[in-house]
């Protein structure tokens, strides 16, 4: 705030963003020159404009709703794991540890995956609309490539981390009787890696699979003869498929034969003029030609292939290897459903599925073409055949389904029983049989003068060419290709040559073909040499990658939260150590934490949605706030616990429910002894606390008032907890106070005031009394607070300053008479927060309103009595006649009227003098009553033989200088 006086310099305000976490506003102040030289003002609108420069404590740079729901969805993957693995702690088997990772890093993955879908859609989506308005925005679109590349370089990192660096599901390496985490390079089976990294290399190194949906190789197979299309001249280059032919069609050929993708292949090739025509002759019943013989030969070699990864039908593993894990529960979920219905429907003849339009039934995907080949063979080069020959029958059956068809097993006549585990000699034997096959029909030394394919071969000789990969010969002119990548060459090798590779030996024939493929491009790749470096095994560079080149120290919430979350799961897979050494001084990952909560806590107030950010930034780091108990200490990462006080105290929540979340997010994190949690948490509350103060709503204040109270004297383990905190505590303090002696101070002047109260005092009275009967329903209500509250001065004065009410507006003045004496009378606190003192509970303001109470109680019964033993009635006994007296000595000395040993000296006035003398005389008759009446009651409790305090004792209490 600026300084009034003109010499004193400007200075400019500055203030966090209540609504925030990470917005730091700072108010401008104008220079003298710019002062001088302010234009002349627009007319004003009634409104004066303040503009405010607001800087970010990080850099934020914004989370889009597909990134944050990958985000939370990650989030949730990693809190699901803890909880199992908490549920598991007495489990030592290393196996359900190694699931449970290998499914982490998949949930992960998942999330990724249907983001970069998301993202995908949305950016294609855009694309068109700008188009269609003819508009340019290259910038847009510049922006969302950009993401959306370092999104799919972080999805590539993750699923090549996952194939190499974690373990596998397969049962053979979980009866491992090692308890570390065993990675399937350490003693895998060769072969065993084959599979994985095909769908690797296809979903991140190659084109193949988005080919036949692009709109000029749509429009190549819609031609009369596509063997011989060629693309217009004015054509982009960018519609053109690399390859080594003249004719585009085997070029696309060749690319799908090249990836493996040998259902495309054959797709391709019913789009053939030629395949077309002895399809055409077949239909009408006519002989097949030596061509169509031929085209029926490679559909039999083509849809039996054995190969690793799969041949590319809907019924395979999919590239990115998350199909199988994501549908397996609702597969088997539909299937027992199908089966009950079926059961019911039974009779009449219907199975209780809705069918499809136009649904074309699916072919038999047992149907064997090769003999020795089963059509599901390529299933054996998996973790788990069986498993997975498993979830292909169950798609099977829910086409079947789809169309109408009944989707009994009995009738799913299974070739052959697929091992329950990855056996490579039984592989790799379907593999050669299958490649034999191939060579028997392409030689050209058979006495009907050549193979079966040797007219198609002499016909359309790239055919021949291409064919000859599935073998592992690649011709020259394929080999030599410029345009071929190593991605290609290494899949090509992976598939048709040695598909039985040892699992440390895929790194280096990786580098071999890097290296001769470099020398014809002239050029080193980074992220060739990253591939190979994960690829041997390097858990660091995966990190180091997410960290440098994917986006990990950009600022961006979701790619910082990915390289924190891969990070940890490294670390808990054993790949990594996150302690400091000789090479490092620091926690790679408290570090890699802390990043990505300042990215989320940043990115999230960009947009203004504090609130999200938040609390994805506590979940992300609440596993690693709470103390550890190491060889018998507490110890915990400062930091972290710093971290996420910081973010809590930042926030001032907008509802109950999200305040609720936040403190039930850290409740685990306080019970276990993080005391500056529980600071935030107590201001957490405070601030609701706060706010339903300013609105009016008592009852809401104290509750949360005491959820701050409970925080710190209940939650937290005994040896940090503070008597009932501190902010939540004073204003709960001061707030029962203020309304007892409110309610005190208007029962005085209304209902005891000497012409009594007006209608507009007792209606501000009622109001006042209703105030506070909500604040002790709040407390009474609170069940998990009431016990701990039994001794609370505050709460005390409280409640018998509402019974004093009550009892008044019920008549029963001996009641009013004992809550005044409790309220009046000196007690020892012994509580952990009073240290012994000495003290009423009435607040010593609240004194002349008590006794003024008091003295027209016992003004009223000197009314009613008429001189005999039998009218001699008072509401307060002895003791509280001489707690009563003693009060009025302290007021008498506080007004003056008396000597007091205050510095002070006041003169009261004439009127205060009779006034306390008349209340003094009062009392004096009271004590003579009380005499009286305690006399007559302690004879008719000797006769009785009745226990009670006897007057006697009374006076002895009254005369002692014991408390």
């Amino acid at each position: 705030m600026a300084a009034t006086t003109p010499s004193s310099p400007k200075v400019r305000a500055v203030a966090w963003d209540p609504t925030g976490t990470a917005a730091l506003s700072i108010c401008p102040v104008p220079t003298t020159t710019q002062q001088n030289q302010q234009k002349p003002a627009a007319p004003s609108s009634g409104a004066t404009e303040l503009l405010l420069d607001v800087f970010l404590s990080h850099d934020g740079t914004g989370c889009n709703a597909e990134e944050t729901e990958c985000l939370l969805r990650q989030l949730d993957a990693r809190d699901e794991w803890i909880e199992e693995q908490q549920s598991q702690r007495g489990n030592h088997k290393s196996s359900s540890k190694r699931i449970a990772l290998k499914k982490l890093s998949m949930d992960y993955r998942a999330a990724m995956c249907e983001c970069l879908m998301q993202l995908q859609a949305k950016q294609q989506q855009l694309s068109g609309a700008t188009a269609a308005a003819g508009g340019d925005d290259s910038e847009g679109n510049n922006n969302g490539s950009d993401n959306l590349d370092l999104l799919t370089l972080t999805f590539a990192i993750s699923h090549l981390a996952e194939i190499f660096l974690l373990p596998s599901l397969s049962p053979s390496s979980l009866s491992s009787s090692s308890p570390n985490v065993i990675s399937r390079l350490d003693g895998g089976l060769s072969g065993s890696l084959t599979a994985d990294t095909v769908r690797y290399l296809r979903l991140h190194h190659s084109k193949s699979h988005d080919l036949l949906e692009l709109p000029h190789v749509e429009e190549l197979l819609s031609s009369d003869q596509p063997e011989y299309y060629q693309a217009k001249s004015s054509s982009n280059n960018d519609d053109s498929i690399p390859g080594p032919f003249e004719y585009p069609y085997w070029n696309l050929l060749l690319q799908m034969v090249k990836s493996g993708q040998l259902e495309n292949a054959w797709t391709v090739l019913t789009h053939h003029s030629a395949c077309r025509h002895a399809e055409a002759a077949a239909m009408t019943g006519r002989p097949l030609t030596p061509e169509g013989e031929g085209f029926a030969v490679l559909r039999a070699i083509l849809l039996s292939a054995p190969l690793p990864g799969g041949r590319g039908d809907y019924y395979c593993v999919d590239d990115a290897g998350l199909d199988d894990y994501l549908e397996e529960d609702a597969l088997e979920r539909e299937e027992k459903e199908a089966r009950l219905n079926a059961g019911f429907n039974r009779n009449s003849g219907s199975n209780g599925d809705e069918n499809e339009e136009n649904a074309v039934p699916p072919e038999n995907i047992n149907e064997q073409y090769v003999n020795g080949v089963p059509r599901n063979a390529y299933l054996m080069w998996e973790d788990r055949p069986r498993h997975a020959d498993r979830l292909r029958k169950l798609r099977y059956f829910r086409d079947l389904r789809r169309c109408g068809q009944p989707s009994d097993e009995s009738q799913y006549n299974s070739p052959s029983v697929l091992p329950d585990v990855y056996q490579p000699n039984s592989a790799l034997s379907i593999f050669h049989t299958w490649q034999e096959v191939i060579r028997r029909e392409i030689s050209s030394k058979s006495s009907s003068g050549g193979g079966a394919l040797d007219a198609l071969f002499r016909r359309f000789p790239p055919l021949q060419q291409i064919i000859s990969v599935l073998i592992g010969k690649v011709p020259p002119i394929i080999a030599n290709d410029p345009n071929l990548m190593w991605s290609e060459s290494f899949l090509m090798e992976l598939l048709y040559s040695q598909p039985d590779i040892k699992p440390e030996s895929v790194a280096v024939r990786a580098n071999a073909i890097m290296s001769s493929r470099n020398k014809v491009d002239g050029c080193n790749h980074a992220l060739d040499e990253i591939i190979l470096s994960i690829m041997s095994g390097n858990a660091g560079q995966v990190v180091e990658t997410m960290f440098s080149l994917c986006g990990g120290s950009s600022g961006a919430a979701l790619p910082a939260t990915v390289t924190s979350l891969l990070c940890n799961l490294l670390i808990d897979a054993e790949c990594i150590s996150s302690e400091k050494n000789s090479s490092s001084s620091v926690n790679i990952q408290i570090e890699l934490l802390l990043l990505a909560a300042e990215g989320i806590l940043s990115s999230f107030s960009v947009q203004e949605q504090s609130n999200v950010g938040v609390r994805a930034a506590v979940r992300l780091l609440l596993p690693h706030a709470p103390p550890k108990r190491i060889a018998g200490k507490i110890a915990y990462e400062p930091r972290i616990s710093a971290t996420i006080a910081e973010a809590i105290s930042h926030r001032l929540p907008g509802t109950d429910a999200e305040t609720r979340d936040l403190l039930h997010l850290c409740e685990e994190a306080v019970r276990l002894g993080s005391v500056r949690i529980a600071d935030a948490c107590e201001s957490l509350a405070f601030s609701r606390a706060s706010f339903h103060r300013k609105q009016g709503h008592l009852h809401r204040e104290v509750y949360w008032l005491l959820r701050g109270m409970e925080i710190q004297s209940n939650e937290l383990p005994t040896q940090f907890q503070r008597n009932f905190g501190f902010a939540c505590r004073r204003h709960f303090d001061a707030l029962c106070e203020k309304s007892a002696n409110d309610l005190i101070t208007m029962l005085a002047a209304t209902t005891f005031a000497a012409g009594g109260g007006s209608a507009n005092e007792e209606r501000e009275f009622a109001s006042v009394l209703q105030a506070a009967q909500s604040v002790l329903e709040a407390v009474v209500q609170d069940e998990d607070m009431t016990s701990l509250l039994k001794s609370h001065m505050e709460a005390n004065l409280l409640k018998y300053a509402v019974d004093i009410a009550l009892a008044d507006a019920m008549g029963d003045t001996v009641r009013m008479a004992s809550d005044i004496v409790r309220c009046l009378e000196e007690r020892c606190m012994t509580g952990d927060g009073y240290g012994g003192v000495v003290s009423t509970l009435a607040n010593p303001k609240m004194y002349h309103n008590l006794l003024h109470i008091a003295t027209a109680i016992l003004h009223r019964e000197e009314a009613l009595f008429n001189g005999t033993m039998e009218s001699t009635k008072c509401a307060f006994s002895v003791h509280g006649m001489h707690i009563l007296m003693a009060r009025l000595t302290q007021v008498l000395a506080w007004e003056g009227i008396i000597a007091s040993s205050s510095a002070i000296s006041k003169t009261p006035s004439k009127e205060r003098k009779e006034y306390f003398h008349a209340m003094r005389l009062t009392l004096c008759k009271g004590l003579m009553r009380a005499f009286a009446e305690a006399q007559t009651n302690s004879s008719a409790k000797d006769c009785n033989g009745g226990g009670g305090p006897s007057l006697e004792e009374e006076v002895d209490q009254m005369l002692s200088p014991c408390i």
